[in-house]
C-alpha cells in the first residue's frame, strides 16, 4: 500500500555506544555514494546488496550484523540519524496523511522533489523542538476550548484530535529535542496528479482550519473540515485502488 512517513532524525551523539558504528557507517556511505542518504532515493538492480557487501568488508563485520539508517546534515555539518532496523524512529500511514501530522509543521519547511524519471514527492522539515511547541500550543488551546465551550459542535473532532496529539507527544518525548522531524508524503504522491501536486498544501489548510476553530467560527471550520477530509478521502480511494492510472486529475 502507498504510505507516508513521519521520521525522527536524532543527533549522532545521542546514540551513545552506537555512535561509533554510525559514524563509520556515515563516512563510508558518503565516500561510496558521494553524499547523505535520502528518503527519496531509489535502489536499482543489485546496488543495495553490492553496497552492503562493500560495507561488510570495510567494517569487517558479518553482512547480517549491519544495521542501516537514513541520515542528514545540518548547515553546520552535524549528522542526524534515523535507524531503519526498527520502527522506533518512524511512523507510517497507509493511503493517507493523518490530520494531526500536519499540525507539527509550517509551510516554510516544505520542499518539493522532482526527478528525471518522473518521481515526485513532498517533504516537510522541522526541528523537533519547533514541532513540540506547535503540538503543545494546539493541545492547550483545544483543552481550553473544551472546558470553556463544552457544547461546541466540534467537540467530538477536538476530543479525538487531542487524543491523537497526546499519542504523538508520547512518541516524540523519547527523542533528543535537537532532533529533526521529517514528514514525507512518499509514494502517496504517485496518486496525486503531477500538475496538481504543487497545489497540495495540507499544512496550510490545517493551520487555517485550527485558526477558525480557535476563533470559535465553527460554521466556517466545519465547512473547511469537510473539504479537507473529502480531498484526503479521494486521495485514499485512489491509493487503495492500487494503480497509478487512478491519479487525481
Amino acid at each position: 500500500m502507498p504510505s507516508g512517513t513521519l521520521i525522527v532524525y536524532e543527533p549522532l551523539d545521542s546514540f551513545r555506544e552506537k555512535s561509533e558504528y554510525w559514524s563509520k557507517y556515515l563516512k563510508f556511505y558518503e565516500r561510496y555514494w558521494g553524499g547523505p542518504t535520502s528518503p527519496f532515493g531509489i535502489w536499482f538492480g543489485n546496488e543495495y546488496n553490492v553496497f552492503r557487501q562493500a560495507l561488510s568488508d570495510h567494517l569487517n563485520l558479518p553482512h547480517e550484523d549491519l544495521p542501516d539508517c537514513l541520515f542528514m546534515k545540518d548547515e553546520g555539518g552535524n549528522y542526524f540519524v534515523a535507524p531503519t532496523s526498527d520502527s522506533l524512529n518512524c511512523f507510517a500511514s497507509e493511503n493517507v496523511i493523518p490530520f494531526e501530522w500536519f499540525l507539527l509543521f509550517s509551510e516554510e519547511g516544505r520542499k518539493n522533489f522532482y526527478t528525471h524519471w518522473g518521481f515526485n514527492s513532498i517533504h516537510y522539515n522541522s526541528t523537533l523542538e519547533q514541532s513540540e511547541k506547535k503540538l503543545t500550543f494546539s493541545r492547550e488551546k483545544i483543552e481550553k476550548m473544551m472546558s470553556e465551550e463544552p457544547t461546541n459542535p466540534l467537540k467530538i473532532f477536538l476530543r479525538n484530535l487531542d487524543r491523537s496529539l497526546e499519542d504523538l507527544r508520547k512518541w516524540l518525548v523519547q527523542f533528543d529535542m535537537q532532533s529533526y522531524l521529517i514528514l514525507n508524503y512518499g509514494d502517496i504522491c504517485n496518486y496525486i496528479h503531477p500538475y496538481t501536486l504543487k497545489n497540495e498544501n495540507s499544512v496550510t489548510e490545517v493551520a487555517k482550519i485550527m485558526d477558525l476553530v480557535f476563533l470559535s467560527d465553527f460554521s466556517e471550520a466545519e465547512l473547511a473540515l469537510k473539504v479537507f477530509f473529502q480531498k484526503w478521502e479521494d486521495i485514499s480511494s485512489k491509493c487503495a485502488g492500487g494503480t497509478e492510472d487512478s491519479r487525481i486529475q
